[in-house]
């Protein structure tokens, strides 16, 4: 769920980001940190740092948002495209995908408010078929917390709570992805269908249960159980 305060706030960041994606002017971080280091004469110690800070907050939310991105359906991935790379209004991508203004608008609701969750560096259930979002999640928060005892290790600057809160969740994640690796290491039936369900995330349960040879009842409960088993390790 996104920041219950400030929904508006949350969703409308998320779309920024998006917009940043496919912006024309995309410089790499490492080419910013050079030409930052070739100025470092000319600028104090606590103005360096500010700066590297803001560059790695951009750095951050552009690979958040390419990490959900990759996670979406191919229909959203093109509806994503349309939107925010070709520009084009929602009534022409409406008649494009097939798909009604409202089914449109919910779609584009519910992907906005999957990047913001992640910018707050949160996971979610349907994040749980997901390994590759998972391991995503986890370098990120490596890469934040590597940066602040390199460019911070006194800890002037950055926030030591929210640090520590950074850490957290990342050594929380890290147990997570153990866990799935664990239980999907075992030979059994349940493996099987959590494997179709990672294979075909966005697959209905009645297709699923076809393919698997079981009721959706069946497949439901299989699914349900493993959610179960690793709900601890999401807020």
């Amino acid at each position: 769920m996104i920041h219950k305060a400030k929904p508006e706030l949350t969703l409308y960041l998320a779309e920024e980001a998006l917009k940043n994606k496919f912006a024309r002017e995309n410089v790499r971080f490492q080419e910013i940190l050079e030409l930052q280091r070739d100025c470092r004469d000319y600028l104090s110690t606590e103005n360096l740092r500010k700066i590297y800070a803001r560059i790695m907050k951009a750095e951050v939310t552009k690979l958040m948002v390419e990490a959900v991105y990759q996670s979406l359906s191919s229909q959203e991935q093109e509806f994503i495209v349309m939107k925010y790379k070709n520009k084009k209004q929602m009534v022409a991508i409406s008649l494009a995908l097939n798909l009604s203004l409202a089914q449109l608008h919910i779609r584009h609701h519910a992907i906005l408010e999957k990047i913001s969750e992640y910018m707050l560096y949160k996971l979610s259930e349907e994040d749980l078929f997901n390994r590759k979002k998972i391991m995503n999640m986890i370098k990120l928060l490596e890469r934040i917390i590597e940066f602040a005892e390199q460019y911070d290790p006194k800890k002037e600057y950055i926030s030591v709570n929210w640090l520590e809160a950074i850490i957290e969740r990342h050594d929380r994640y890290s147990q997570l992805l153990s866990k799935i690796n664990e239980i999907m290491s075992e030979e059994s039936f349940r493996v099987d269908i959590i494997t179709a369900k990672m294979q075909n995330p966005y697959e209905k349960l009645d297709v699923l249960a076809e393919q698997c040879n079981l009721d959706k009842s069946g497949i439901s409960r299989y699914l349900n159980s493993f959610v179960d088993d690793l709900k601890k390790y999401l807020e």
